[in-house]
């Protein structure tokens, strides 16, 4: 199903995060030049500049009204997920199973975005919430370095 406008900068959000997830993975099972160490001061500044305010848009517009049609299957599994992501950006020491788990975690939550939670519920949701969360993406800046990335 194509995205809807509303939903898209919160997809786009998405396509960045799996690329960091499977950077943690390649990174993990010793695939680049980078320490574990070093990949994972990337992953806490991209966590603090894109995933965290990801987070709190979806948090504070896109749950709400995921509430409002009561999807709360969908969102007890995007608070658990959020808080989890949280969890292991804070644990030490880093290693590389740390980081392995994060790049599975993060990889699973936006594929359960997406397929689940969009797909399902992107035609449900009201009008005046869809504006909400398009109008929270548009003043929450976003952005990751790309050196992380790549």
């Amino acid at each position: 199903m194509k995205r809807i406008e509303q939903l898209r900068a919160l997809s786009d959000d998405h396509h960045t995060a799996l690329v960091l997830a499977r950077r943690c993975l390649q990174v993990a099972q010793g695939k680049s030049s980078l320490s574990v160490e070093t990949f994972w001061e990337g992953v806490l500044s991209a966590f603090a500049s894109h995933l965290e305010p990801h987070f709190q848009i979806e948090e504070s517009a896109l749950l709400p009204a995921l509430e409002s049609i009561e999807e709360f299957g969908h969102v007890a599994r995007v608070r658990a997920d959020h808080a989890r992501l949280r969890a292991l950006r804070d644990t030490e020491p880093v290693t590389g199973e740390l980081v392995a788990e994060f790049g599975r975690l993060l990889e699973s939550h936006v594929r359960f975005e997406e397929r689940e939670v969009f797909e399902h519920d992107q035609d449900r949701l009201p009008e005046a919430a869809l504006q909400q969360i398009s109008k929270a993406c548009e003043s929450t800046p976003r952005s990751v370095s790309s050196s992380v990335l790549t």
